[in-house]
């Protein structure tokens, strides 16, 4: 059992009753930094008195035949009350500091409001983020996987981080999409900022920056929403692995992928309302074959 984690060992800690080893030991541990932390949190609670004259007042004396070592009372419950105080302040903190967290299912759009009322409409298999207790001191930052369509309400600022870039924001309209070696913003209204790790990127409505495997390309667009939104999809030279994630979401399935390179490109449209014309669409020009099996779909290349 790792000493640290001792309830007498953290009782001395607080008295400050350690040998300059021991403190020195522990500080260069790395449970300290948590300890130390909810030990400041700790300073804010008051700890009830102990009535010395009422405890004695229960003692019972007894009579033993050995000598056996006595542990003051005050010493137990001290210990005791620490490790018990630590615990719950452990546990109002990691409360805390537990992260809002949205998530849509494969083929699900999940719409929710942010707390400064601005709104969020995620894609299938995506997920959103957020610190509400960072939010109230006005750190709004959100992380995302997938893509995701945002509202801000005007005067509300706050940061997109995927792992791939940063979109950052000031009462607009804008759409968010990442994949491996793929990721997307549009703007719809407003300015939108767009940083990568190579170059930033201010975008005005009717905007758009892709990056592709880390290249970036701007584009312009017509529509005044995310085409998932709308089940309008087209593509220009779009990777495969965007338009068969889109076309996961459009009939809820999933797609086993034998040896096909999803960096290829696909320009055309995703047919939304039947899937084997769907899928010739898609498979025939990229030379792929397909097979349905109920709802899980088998691509293989040629």
């Amino acid at each position: 059992m790792n000493k640290f984690n001792d309830d007498t060992f953290l009782a001395r800690w607080l008295a400050n009753e350690l040998t300059d080893e021991e403190l020195n030991s522990f500080k260069a541990s790395k449970e300290y930094a948590k300890y130390e932390k909810i030990a400041e949190k700790s300073k804010q609670f008051q700890i009830p008195a102990f009535n010395k004259e009422a405890i004695k007042a229960n003692i019972k004396t007894t009579i033993y035949k050995k000598p056996v070592k006595v542990i003051p009372f005050y010493a137990r419950w001290s210990a005791a009350a620490a490790v018990a105080l630590i615990c719950a302040l452990a546990g109002a903190f990691y409360w805390i500091s537990t992260p809002t967290v949205f998530t849509s299912k494969t083929g699900e759009q999940l719409a929710f409001e942010l707390p400064d009322g601005s709104l969020v409409k995620l894609n299938g298999a995506a997920t959103v983020s957020f610190s509400k207790n960072d939010w109230k001191k006005n750190k709004r930052n959100l992380s995302l996987t997938g893509e995701a369509y945002f509202k801000v309400k005007k005067g509300s600022k706050f940061t997109v981080q995927t792992t791939q870039g940063t979109v950052s924001v000031l009462g607009t309209q804008f759409n968010v999409h990442t994949l491996k070696n793929y990721f997307a913003v549009e703007c719809y209204e407003g300015k939108v900022s767009v940083a990568d790790k190579n170059l930033t990127s201010i975008l005005t409505p009717g905007k758009g920056i892709r990056f592709k495997n880390k290249v970036a390309e701007n584009f312009t667009i017509n529509n005044t929403s995310p085409n998932w939104t709308n089940n309008n999809y087209s593509y220009n030279n779009i990777p495969l692995q965007v338009v068969l994630n889109d076309f996961k979401n459009v009939y809820n399935v999933t797609i086993d992928l034998k040896k096909v390179d999803t960096d290829q490109e696909f320009t055309g449209k995703l047919i939304t309302n039947d899937i084997n014309k769907a899928l010739k669409v898609i498979c025939t020009p990229m030379q792929l074959n397909y097979s349905i099996n109920n709802t899980n779909i088998v691509i293989n290349s040629n």
